[in-house]
């Protein structure tokens, strides 16, 4: 079986990291958009959302339903989708937690990027597997 990987544009890397420090000590979040067929998927575009977790943002996000469909709308006027979704772990490693498990659907790709001590770290994209059994890891191509 072939690993999966992702094209990301390296504005949009550096972009993410930015946003992760600036919210530091918060986890920030937003929208990966792109293309997805199953053997090529492209991030060619960012959509940035607040994180509007209602208590103990330094270890959960929430993306809320206007941001959302704004995300949606972006995408659809660039004839792209939704294809993912990044957020940061502050003071902890770029690998999903079992919370992001549980708020996670099997279709999406996930970035993580690490922040220690405010500053952005290892970067890491993540899918959930149909039986929602686990996280697969994504090999990132920075173009």
């Amino acid at each position: 079986m072939n690993k999966l990987q992702v094209t990301i544009q390296a504005d949009i890397v550096e972009r993410i990291k930015v946003q992760a420090a600036e919210t530091y000590p918060e986890e920030c979040c937003g929208v990966l958009i792109g293309y997805d067929d199953e053997s090529d998927k492209k991030v060619l575009y960012l959509y940035e959302t607040e994180n509007i977790h209602d208590d103990n943002r330094t270890r959960r996000f929430m993306i809320g339903p206007d941001d959302f469909i704004k995300a949606e709308k972006f995408s659809r006027e660039r004839n792209a989708e939704i294809i993912g979704f990044y957020h940061s772990h502050p003071d902890h490693a770029a690998e999903p937690s079992e919370h992001d498990r549980d708020f996670a659907w099997p279709w999406y790709l996930y970035l993580i990027v690490s922040v220690v001590d405010g500053k952005p770290s290892k970067t890491q994209v993540w899918k959930l597997r149909a039986d929602r059994n686990k996280f697969d890891e994504i090999q990132i191509n920075i173009s």
